[in-house]
Formats: structure tokens, sequence, C-alpha cells
């Protein structure tokens, strides 16, 4: 069956940005792009999108695949999300123009059970934080792939949503208890550049 992966960045305190230094977070040497999508383009069929994220791709990567000045992974990248199919869950959304692109305006998991019963590749969520939440809460998620950057940024997004609770007094969340999801670590890969890829399975899902 289709595993639906979950790609995202996060700063140290848990913002879904990726801090600006001038290369993209985690990349190798040379050419090469971030492994969290390097090892996972010829895999990966679907991406799901919020609409926020879906109008920033939408606007930004279709210019760069037959550029001359950019780069191997930013071509390739290019022609991957031009390819792929793009489902952008959203209300709000009036159309949905890049090619191979539809809105889902209805609820997400009854499209998710959709798309894991036809055949296909993996479907990856690729942002924003509020549809990768939601799919976290609901348990559709089978991995989760994080590149924690090493920033404070102190302000955006969060990419976990976490309720405020001023009577908190438990050192402990047991299992079982209201919004915990456990997941098991599957790998955690080191970068020069400080970042880490940490790749996790969610407990009790087939081994990997």
């Amino acid at each position: 069956m289709r595993k639906v992966l979950i790609h995202m960045y996060m700063t140290l305190d848990g913002i879904a940005e990726i801090p600006d230094d001038g290369e993209a977070a985690g990349t190798t040497a040379g050419d090469e792009g971030p492994p969290m999508w390097e090892s996972r383009m010829e895999t990966t069929d679907t991406l799901l999108l919020g609409r926020r994220t879906y109008e920033k791709w939408a606007g930004f990567w279709p210019q760069w695949k037959n550029e001359p000045s950019a780069g191997r992974f930013m071509q390739e990248f290019s022609r991957f999300t031009d390819r792929v199919e793009k489902v952008v869950f959203s209300k709000t959304l009036p159309a949905a123009d890049w090619p191979n692109s539809r809105i889902v305006r209805g609820d997400p998991k009854e499209e998710v059970v959709r798309l894991k019963a036809l055949p296909g590749k993996d479907i990856v969520v690729g942002g924003g934080p509020r549809l990768v939440q939601s799919f976290l809460e609901r348990e559709l998620a089978d991995e989760l792939f994080v590149t924690v950057c090493p920033s404070i940024v102190g302000r955006g997004k969060p990419l976990f949503h976490v309720a405020t609770d001023p009577d908190h007094d438990d050192d402990v969340i047991p299992r079982g208890a209201p919004g915990r999801h456990d997941f098991r670590m599957i790998e955690a890969t080191p970068f020069k550049d400080g970042t880490v890829l940490l790749h996790y399975a969610r407990a009790g899902s087939p081994t990997v």
C-alpha cells in the first residue's frame, strides 16, 4: 500500500521555517539538494499541499526546469513538481492552474483513504504547517521526515500544534493521553551545516 510521508523543515524552537544562510538546509556538497527530497523524488508521485504552500510553489518552481543558471537539484525538483499529481486542500483557492493540480475542499481523511487505495508511489505532504498538524492529529501520516535547522528564530508558525495548558504540572505525559502521538526512530542523519534529518515511522506501523 502507498505510504503518506510528511516532509518539513523546522528550527530548534519548533518553527516551520528555513533560516536563510544562502544555501539549501542540509545540502551535502556541490550541486546536491536536501537529502530529504533527493532520495524521494523517484519514489513519489503525489504531493499534498495547503493553499499558501501551493501558491508559493506554483509561483516559484516551474521556472527552473530548463534554466541554465539553476543547479542540477533545482532543475530536477522543478521537473518533479511539474509532473507529479498535486492535491491542494483549500476551501478558498479559486483555481489550481499548475498542470496536474486539483483542489479538494472536503475532508482530507476521505481523500487520503481514497489515494492510498489506488495503485501508485508514495504520497508526500509538503506543507504548510496547518495541513501537517491536521495530518498528525488524525494519524494520517505513516512516516515523518523533519530537517531540523540549528537556529532559534523566536517567531513564526509552529510545525506542531501545542495546546495551552497553564495548569499542567506533570513532568510525564502517559501513553494514551490526549494529544500524544508516538513515532519510532528510523534514522537520524547529521550534516556539516549543523542540520539534522530525522526520519520517523508511526509507532505500530510495519518496519521500513
